[in-house]
């Protein structure tokens, strides 16, 4: 009995990482796509999109810096500041790609 529980909790564990790799992998294409933006609009879109997954990711570090990155995306793109936005983006890229490895 056990060795079965013992067995359901490594494989429960390593869905739940093979998961948070994958909402990385989303967050760091759509924080890609956000400092590529042509305007504040699609920034704020890939912005939001890439939060959701980097939450979902889990709270390590550098995911945690790089949803601080994207809620600053966030808030230059509201304001207007397109160029400010898409930088912290960029940052948000560094963080959630080092939350990779």
């Amino acid at each position: 009995m056990k060795k079965l529980i013992g067995l359901i909790a490594g494989v429960l564990l390593s869905f739940s990482v093979y998961a948070g790799g994958e909402h990385l992998a989303d967050a760091v294409e759509h924080a890609k796509a956000a400092a590529g933006a042509a305007n504040s609009e699609e920034v704020t879109a890939h912005a939001t999109e890439a939060m959701t997954h980097a939450k979902a990711a889990g709270h390590n570090a550098h995911a945690m810096a790089g949803v601080k990155s994207l809620q600053n995306a966030l808030d230059h793109a509201k304001a207007g500041h397109t160029d400010a936005a898409k930088k912290s983006a960029a940052e948000a890229v560094t963080h959630l790609e080092a939350a990779e490895k």
